[in-house]
């Protein structure tokens, strides 16, 4: 046996906007950060400056590697945020 269901085109616009708006946060809040990121992208990882990013990796011993244009390791920033 079919059942039909009629649906006003709002009621329908308006499950749908539900539905991708909430796809899209739960993609958004389970994403996770690259393993490996760049100065830019461990700045708005740990929502911090290039300055105080610069300043952690010259005074306070931030890991990175390589020298110009440097790379972070996120699992050894996390480490070493854990031990400060």
């Amino acid at each position: 046996m079919v059942e039909v269901i009629t649906i006003e085109k709002t009621e329908l616009i308006r499950l749908i906007d539900e539905s991708v708006a909430g796809a899209i946060e739960k993609a958004i809040s389970t994403a996770r950060p690259p393993d490996i990121m760049t100065k830019a992208e461990i700045a708005k990882y740990l929502k911090k400056s290039n300055a105080t990013i610069n300043r952690w990796m010259r005074y306070h011993g931030l890991p990175y590697h390589g020298v110009g244009r440097p790379t972070f390791n996120r699992v050894e920033v996390d480490e070493w945020l854990a031990q400060i």
